[in-house]
């Protein structure tokens, strides 16, 4: 996230002196680089929920497109604000989770939208000490993402990151050699560290599919995440799970085809 104007500004609530006597359970983290209109998306999805449940913080890559302009608009909702470069989406991040005052962190970004703030959940997790608490995601409004916590987190991100609250106090910086994939990296490192993790079945937020993971560097980040944490074997598994994940995909596809010609051909 660079802009060619070096340029530091912020703003918010407690910038107005209206910061909250008490920390809310959820900092909710959204970070952004040109993306005006889906920022004002996000924004008013986010406060169709009790702002007395959350606190939400913006942090904008001086990204020049007027989206300073718009977050001023929201100087009395938005608890903090901060525009200025950065190294990236995951050093953005970083700079919330180190002004953040929530029990537990949920990252939302432009394009996203929350659906629901699982309180009751977050409760729960907050009295049984629970390090990372993770829901289902909409996925294009198509499928869900159904997140598990077990053995298969050494392989893939079984945890969605626009799903899952973690607590704050337990939480670690993103790493940044890490350009695609740091999300994926923490939840391992968590696991590694013990981190008391637990999945719930409500659909907490909607993503749009796609993106930055998608690519050849998210796959070469992929492996290069497991063999730091787990070592060669983990990424060799890793790769024979994909493969058989996509002759599973190859033999569904034919089978349907097949179908499709029957059916067209009585």
């Amino acid at each position: 996230m660079q802009s060619n104007t070096i340029q530091r500004r912020e703003g918010g609530r407690r910038t107005l002196g209206h910061g909250r006597t008490e920390p809310p359970l959820v900092s909710i983290i959204t970070v952004v680089f040109r993306a005006k209109d889906d920022l004002a998306s996000i924004l008013n999805s986010i406060f169709e929920h009790n702002p007395r449940d959350f606190e939400l913080i913006v942090i904008d890559g001086n990204s020049g497109d007027g989206t300073v302009e718009l977050l001023q608009e929201w100087d009395e909702k938005v608890d903090y604000w901060l525009s200025e470069p950065d190294m990236g989406i995951y050093d953005a991040m970083n700079k919330a989770q180190a002004v953040a005052q929530g029990d537990f962190l949920l990252h939302l970004n432009a394009g996203d939208k929350l659906l629901q703030l699982p309180k009751e959940e977050l409760e729960l997790a907050r009295r049984e000490n629970i390090d990372v608490a993770t829901f289902r995601v909409s996925v294009d409004g198509t499928r869900e993402f159904i997140p598990s916590c077990g053995s298969m987190l050494k392989l893939k991100n079984t945890l969605h990151h626009q799903g899952t609250f973690y607590r704050r106090q337990t939480f670690l910086p993103y790493d940044l050699r890490y350009k695609i994939l740091a999300d994926y990296d923490v939840n391992q490192r968590l696991a590694l560290r013990g981190a008391k993790m637990k999945a719930f079945d409500k659909v907490v937020a909607w993503h749009a599919s796609g993106g930055l993971c998608d690519n050849i560097d998210g796959y070469s980040e992929h492996a290069s995440i497991l063999r730091k944490n787990y070592g060669w074997p983990y990424v060799v598994a890793s790769l024979m799970l994909n493969e058989w994940k996509g002759i599973k995909a190859r033999r569904k596809a034919a089978l349907k085809r097949w179908l499709q010609k029957r059916r067209a051909s009585k």
